[in-house]
């Protein structure tokens, strides 16, 4: 089976500086990428989000996602801006690092942003990340439970599954079925020197996770 295959923009930030976003661009489809997703780290925005748009007809590429990280209660107002605006992009990644109000607030949040998702024709997949609120896939499938809206869904990244040890590869892919958006994966080895002190990132044939297992597992699910 042939995936389409996304980078994270991510990857293009290093000791020596950040790519600007057109040779991200420029780089990913002359290396044959089928898109890219972009990072607005605590809703500030490293690209100028005026510049998705015209991504896919200038590079070829689509922008298969947005990524935000939510502060409840610190960054709400922004994040939600970002949302009721930004033009060439159809998914939304959250992932929910801190909160000054509890899950309720969080909660709140995350229902707030149905209307504006329906409305733009959004979807949103909450992103389970290492030393964050909703840190395991467990946490964020209750939350999809909790609203069991089409509009929101999940995220699946690889290394922050391996990095917090959360096992059960197959169980958890399972459970995520109804509300998976998006998978994001790379090379890994449990290691002090990785990142948070926890893991290493590496390219995706390097490490110990096994992603030939990752995408069979996948396949086993009907994920495409």
């Amino acid at each position: 089976m042939t995936h389409s295959i996304h980078a994270l923009d991510s990857f293009f930030y290093s000791s020596m500086g950040v790519y600007a976003f057109q040779t991200q661009c420029e780089m990913l489809a002359e290396l044959g990428y089928d898109g890219i997703t972009v990072s607005a780290w605590g809703g500030t925005p490293l690209t100028d989000l005026t510049l998705l748009p015209g991504v896919e007809a200038k590079h070829g590429l689509k922008v298969e996602g947005l990524y935000l990280v939510l502060h409840e209660g610190r960054n709400d107002l922004l994040l939600r801006r970002i949302i009721e605006s930004v033009e060439g992009v159809e998914l939304i990644e959250l992932a929910v690092q801190t909160s000054v109000n509890g899950n309720a607030a969080i909660l709140r949040f995350i229902e707030s942003l149905l209307p504006i998702a329906e409305q733009r024709g959004l979807r949103i997949a909450l992103y389970p990340h290492l030393h964050h609120v909703t840190q395991t896939t467990t946490q964020v499938v209750e939350i999809c439970e909790h609203f069991n809206h089409p509009l929101l869904g999940a995220s699946f990244n690889a290394y922050h599954w391996y990095a917090s040890q959360e096992g059960h590869l197959q169980q958890r892919l399972d459970a995520m079925k109804p509300w998976l958006m998006q998978v994001v994966t790379s090379g890994s080895a449990l290691s002090q020197l990785g990142w948070g002190g926890v893991a290493t990132m590496e390219p995706v044939d390097r490490g110990e996770v096994d992603n030939f297992a990752l995408l069979a597992a996948l396949d086993r699910i009907g994920y495409t």
